[in-house]
């Protein structure tokens, strides 16, 4: 069979190149794609086929591409942080959560980083929560979304899971229940099931890397292509012009190249002069700069966060980082809402076996204090700022006064313990406003709530 033309060939080359290599020839499936039914039954949902390329596509450019292995980890330390604590101010909750947040089994503060990165590269995450029957403790451990091959939802609402199939790269098939699940009191194990960037009227969310994969994949190979051309720049040749009876003398003489420094004497006949490959290296930069730009907005981080200066200077770096910080935060919200959620089932779990006592409700709010590292630090100033002359403005309004408004003052509370960013329940206003209406300090009430006030707004963001 005759070889395909140079042209063909070189075609064939540049156009496979800018396609990544498919998780299909990783995966030992001897279906096609279009054989696949749907992981959820849903229209909205890929094809387990499908699921398994996108998450060994973003696993495997986390894993050699230094710009997405960047993108997530600015993610985790954003979220994540230095620290994320939880606790309850109910006892029996607080026990739990000391137990099973620091148990050797589930060490929480060391897998924050890593489930944080999970959930960002492959878009979902499925815990398991295995109970030691002897004392209701919850072990936890994880199934990577690439094993998960089904989803199923209650008949009449499809956001209510109630078991997972998970298959083994050996084939067996296992099933996980839900929570939700009528029989999961029963089960040694159950699977909870978080998503991000999930369309709606899908199961399965998709990974902060899927728009991005096909540019880094072709800014990989534009680097790597202008690499080579560079390299190809250090070869030069010299050509020497002789009169023609000097041709074989000279080729003689010349046979090796002279040694960088040494100094080559010779008279006006001899001519030398160097040719080198020219890249036209400015040309290229615009494309590169076009590919950066795409991976930056689908990152949606600013391009000094990775390092790449440009022609950022102070006011357009502060500009660019507004919508990222709110991204960054909503990320943060459900990040510490998963750490509830998974708290909470533990504790339902215990609960079951009668090991803990029942939590009088499902409010989250109600039965969690979280602490996460703030997102932006300079959130901190803005809010003292504006906490600060929002009390001086009502002291001044105050002062005018020759009488007492106990309403005023628990608005005046309210609304300076809002702007500082740390609001308090009505009952701590009360609480408050009781303990300086106390015995022999009627009259100094004024002047104490309003001397509260102004000083509230700066303790309260530690300054």
């Amino acid at each position: 069979m005759a070889e395909p033309g140079l042209l063909p060939r070189l075609l064939k080359r540049l156009l496979g190149r800018t396609e990544l290599p498919s998780a299909a020839s990783v995966n030992d499936s001897a279906l096609p794609l279009t054989a696949w039914a749907s992981l959820s039954g849903r229209p909205h949902d890929y094809d387990p086929g499908r699921v398994q390329e996108l998450y060994a596509d973003a696993l495997t450019a986390w894993r050699r591409n230094p710009i997405a292995w960047r993108i997530i980890s600015i993610t985790t330390d954003y979220v994540v942080g230095d620290r994320i604590r939880l606790s309850s101010p109910h006892r029996s909750l607080q026990r739990f959560i000391s137990a099973f947040w620091n148990h050797p089994k589930n060490r929480m503060d060391l897998r924050l980083e890593a489930m944080c990165e999970e959930l960002a590269r492959a878009g979902d995450l499925f815990v398991l929560l295995f109970r030691n029957e002897q004392d209701g403790m919850s072990y936890l451990r994880f199934v990577t979304k690439d094993r998960i091959t089904r989803i199923e939802t209650a008949p009449n609402d499809w956001e209510t899971e109630l078991s997972y199939e998970e298959t083994a790269p050996d084939g067996e098939r296992r099933v996980w229940l839900s929570p939700a699940h009528p029989a999961s009191h029963e089960a040694a194990a159950v699977m909870l099931h978080y998503a991000v960037n999930r369309p709606l009227g899908a199961l399965l969310g998709e990974g902060d890397l899927t728009t991005m994969i096909p540019w880094l994949q072709r800014y990989s190979r534009m680097l790597e292509d202008r690499v080579r051309l560079h390299w190809a720049m250090r070869a030069f040749l010299w050509v020497v012009t002789v009169p023609a009876g000097k041709i074989r003398t000279k080729q003689e003489q010349y046979r090796l190249p002279p040694e960088p420094g040494s100094i080559v004497v010779k008279d006006e006949a001899e001519k030398w002069e160097v040719y080198a490959p020219t890249l036209h290296g400015a040309d290229a930069s615009h494309d590169l700069k076009a590919v950066r730009g795409m991976i930056d907005a689908g990152s949606g981080y600013p391009p000094h966060w990775r390092g790449e200066a440009a022609d950022a200077n102070l006011a357009t770096a502060t500009a660019m980082q507004s919508p990222t910080e709110r991204h960054l935060l909503r990320r943060q919200q459900y990040f510490a809402f998963m750490l509830q959620d998974i708290v909470y089932h533990a504790y339902q779990r215990a609960a079951e076996l009668g090991r803990v006592r029942r939590l009088p409700t499902g409010d989250y709010s109600r039965l969690f204090e979280l602490s996460v590292p703030d997102i932006s630090r300079a959130d901190n100033q803005a809010l003292a700022r504006s906490a600060r002359d929002l009390a001086e403005c009502l002291a001044t309004v105050r002062s005018g006064w020759s009488g007492q408004s106990r309403t005023f003052d628990r608005l005046l509370l309210k609304l300076v313990f809002r702007f500082a960013g740390a609001p308090q329940d009505e009952r701590v206003l009360d609480q408050v406003l009781e303990e300086l209406d106390g015995p022999g300090e009627a009259a100094s009430a004024q002047a104490a709530s309003t001397g509260l006030a102004q000083q509230a707004a700066p303790r309260a963001c530690g300054l």
